[in-house]
């Protein structure tokens, strides 16, 4: 589970689209089931560590980045 850290009260609702994208995908995931695994807590940190890197900028990657690309391989590994 991922942790809310600042209020939404600022941000746009979820659009139409968006809602409807997500009632399909979550009935996929009902009738099919899902063998995903949650991040581990070294993946989230490597998303954090990307994303202190730029602050107020939205793109986390901007460039290949070797020590994402072990975390990934670490966490797929487990499937």
């Amino acid at each position: 589970m991922h942790q809310l850290t600042h209020s939404m009260a600022d941000a746009a609702p979820p659009d139409a689209a968006f809602l409807e994208g997500l009632e399909i995908f979550a009935r996929y995931v009902r009738d099919n089931g899902s063998r995903a695994l949650a991040p581990s807590g070294r993946l989230e940190n490597e998303v954090d560590r990307l994303a202190a890197r730029t602050p107020g900028c939205s793109v986390i990657v901007a460039r290949p980045d070797r020590q994402l690309v072990a975390r990934l391989e670490e966490f797929t590994a487990g499937r």
